[in-house]
């Protein structure tokens, strides 16, 4: 790609831009912030010819910018590192976290990028986390570096507060399961599916609703007719799928992941527990019988000016 005249800010990533793909957010973030910034999409970085390909295209090309945000760690943060610009990093979670995975191959794949993330975070100057978790666990490793969270945002005019009328009442109570792929193990379905039977017994007016690769612009009116969200991760950066339900006033059921458990510890509605189907299935039962409450405050700080008005903080620091 060309630059463009004026812009003083690259973006890099590796995310395609189509339903049900996992960087909605940052196509999202990029419609606010598209008159400063380019984007630079790093594709096929498992074909080491290509690998070397964007390393010296990257390279070339970072001349031109005066700073350069990797929208992730692993291949595309190692990238980025070697680039001649003052450079951003934002880590998302899975390029963090150690994720499980039965697949030899893909644990080839998910140490590979693990050790490109660590290697290359010396190399940035500044750190961009997901949650406050992360900062921490970020800052045992790297204690010199500027480490600071901001969470993705979520657009509350796409979630907007819900009027009395159209208020779900379902005989059946909806508990959701959301991934774009229900088999991956960092989701652990087999988790969330042994808790919900266990909850099915005792309370049998129950349905597990499974969503996966739906529209971004469906979501909501997906979610409207849902009661509880049922989150089984390993790990998490800041889940999307939470901030939308408690943007809609639905709580969720959770493991220990993120920042949930700061939020759960003021509810009476949301639960963050062990890994445990018994746990889980019981605070799925408290939280379909607790009283509605306002949960959207705590999505309010996420919204898109914030996270747009955080971006250019930083980027005016280093400009």
């Amino acid at each position: 790609m060309d630059k463009k005249v004026g812009k003083k800010i690259l973006w890099t990533h590796n995310f395609k831009n189509e339903p049900g793909a996992g960087g909605v957010w940052m196509f999202n973030q990029y419609e606010y912030l598209k008159d400063d910034v380019d984007l630079y999409y790093l594709d096929r970085l498992r074909n080491p010819f290509q690998f070397i390909k964007h390393f010296f295209a990257l390279r070339k090309l970072s001349k031109n910018y005066d700073i350069i945000h990797a929208q992730y760690g692993s291949a595309v943060g190692f990238l980025t590192s070697y680039t001649k610009a003052c450079k951003i990093l934002s880590l998302k979670g899975s390029d963090w976290y150690t994720a499980p995975n039965p697949s030899v191959l893909h644990k080839i794949r998910i140490l590979v990028g693990g050790i490109f993330t660590k290697w290359s975070i010396r190399r940035f100057d500044h750190i961009i986390v997901m949650s406050d978790n992360m900062k921490s666990l970020v800052l045992q490793q790297y204690p010199s570096k500027h480490v600071e969270t901001i969470v993705d945002p979520i657009d509350l005019k796409r979630f907007p507060k819900q009027k009395e009328n159209e208020k779900e009442k379902n005989s059946i109570k909806k508990v959701l399961f959301a991934s774009v792929n229900k088999n991956n193990p960092i989701k652990r379905f087999d988790l969330a599916k042994e808790s919900f039977d266990i909850l099915n017994t005792d309370f049998p007016n129950t349905e597990l609703v499974v969503m996966s690769n739906i529209a971004h612009d469906k979501v909501c009116d997906f979610m409207k007719g849902m009661d509880v969200l049922l989150l089984t991760s390993t790990h998490e950066g800041w889940p999307n799928v939470v901030k939308e339900m408690l943007a809609l006033n639905k709580p969720f059921v959770s493991t220990n992941v993120s920042d949930l458990d700061k939020i759960a510890s003021q509810t009476k509605s949301c639960f963050v527990c062990k890994d445990d189907p018994i746990e889980l299935s019981e605070a799925l039962k408290k939280s379909l019988l607790a009283p509605k409450e306002d949960l959207r405050r705590f999505v309010l700080n996420f919204s898109m000016d914030n996270s747009i008005s955080s971006y250019k903080r930083i980027y005016n620091k280093y400009l």
